[in-house]
């Protein structure tokens, strides 16, 4: 074991009856690291973060806490905290109560008991509502309470499922805000369940992406959206025009590739062949208008259809009746009257995969 990590999950299967929901599935967090399992439904996120909790008994592999096997341990004894996506408040009780229900079934003094609650109260900004039952709060307010209830007992790991995906789009990105600012604060080694890409882009430090059960990629948000590793991998960190290519060079780095839109120059880090058929993509929010005069790539396209959205403009374009899309800004692209425009498109933004 790597005792450099503060959570592992090595090998990880698990099966209900004939349908593989994890295929031998491993994950490895470090010490304060903020991790999303990243994933559309079924992909077997929640599988495994129920696996981690101890909440699902995984048919193989192991899971350990700093170096510990914890695989038969019993939820209760692996000093985590979970969120869920449904809250799970108790109706009866009070927000105070709610969230000193895991210090009282430790038995602590009440005065030990007042101090923690308050303290992770004001963490949440719910202080004047401690007196207040569940029902009475709004959507976010009771996912603070979720959360608070968790901070609560100081989990060495702290384990979120899907926390935000029942609140409205203003309440999300509040709440998105609160637990980044949280985790700063606090640095809790914490695993994320998401099916939301911006979500998992903006809080973690490391990105697992899963699909059928499977680990697709892993790695920080950055060098997941710039370099992912697979064309399945970019196509769900966001929208990507893909092109059909043929590499005709390859110099100092440098590919030249004769595509459906015409030569693209790229610089990739792939092994490339000239004569290979390649996958050229390109994100539409990397397009340029108007062009930068230092990119290696200059489009001459016809505007087809424009999509004002207030501060962006989607922008439909059209090269050799290839039609693909791009993404300005309202002053970069003033007049619904342009029917052509010269775009731009960096080496480094165009991205190969081999077919």
């Amino acid at each position: 074991m790597n005792n450099s990590f503060k959570l592992s999950a090595l090998e990880i299967v698990k099966k209900y009856r004939d349908i593989i929901v994890l295929n031998n599935v491993s994950i490895n967090v470090k010490e304060s690291q903020f991790f999303a399992l990243l994933g559309p439904s079924g992909s077997g996120k929640t599988t495994l973060l129920r696996v981690i909790a101890g909440f699902v008994k995984p048919d193989c592999g192991r899971i350990f806490i700093d170096s510990k096997d914890i695989t038969q341990s019993p939820p209760n004894k692996r000093n985590m905290a979970m969120v869920f996506q449904n809250f799970s408040l108790w109706p009866h009780m009070n927000v105070f109560e709610n969230i000193a229900f895991g210090l009282r079934i430790k038995k602590l003094a009440d005065n030990i008991i007042k101090e923690k609650v308050n303290r992770v109260l004001k963490m949440v900004h719910l202080e004047q509502y401690a007196s207040k039952k569940p029902q009475h709060l709004s959507g976010g307010q009771q996912q603070r309470v979720a959360l608070a209830r968790a901070l609560v007992v100081e989990p060495e790991i702290l384990l979120l499922d899907e926390p935000l995906s029942n609140l409205d789009a203003k309440l999300r990105d509040e709440l998105r805000q609160e637990i980044k600012t949280l985790h700063k604060n606090l640095g809790i080694t914490t695993v994320y369940v998401t099916h939301d890409q911006k979500e998992a882009m903006y809080l973690a430090d490391m990105v697992a992406i899963m699909t059928n059960g499977n680990i697709a990629g892993v790695d920080s948000p950055e060098r997941l959206y710039r370099k992912p590793s697979s064309i399945e991998i970019a196509r769900f960190l966001g929208e990507v025009n893909e092109f059909r290519g043929v590499v005709k060079e390859i110099k100092a780095g440098v590919s030249h590739i004769e595509t459906q839109i015409g030569n693209i120059v790229a610089i990739t880090d792939i092994d490339l062949v000239e004569g290979e058929k390649v996958s050229v993509c390109v994100r539409p929010e990397l397009i340029q208008f108007p062009a930068n005069p230092a990119s290696e790539n200059k489009i001459m396209c016809q505007v087809i259809n424009r999509e004002f959205t207030g501060s962006l403009i989607n922008v439909t374009l059209a090269k050799n009746n290839m039609i693909f899309k791009a993404i300005f800004t309202p002053s970069s692209l003033k007049s619904s009257e342009v029917k052509e425009c010269l775009i731009g498109i960096d080496a480094r933004d165009v991205l190969i995969f081999k077919v």
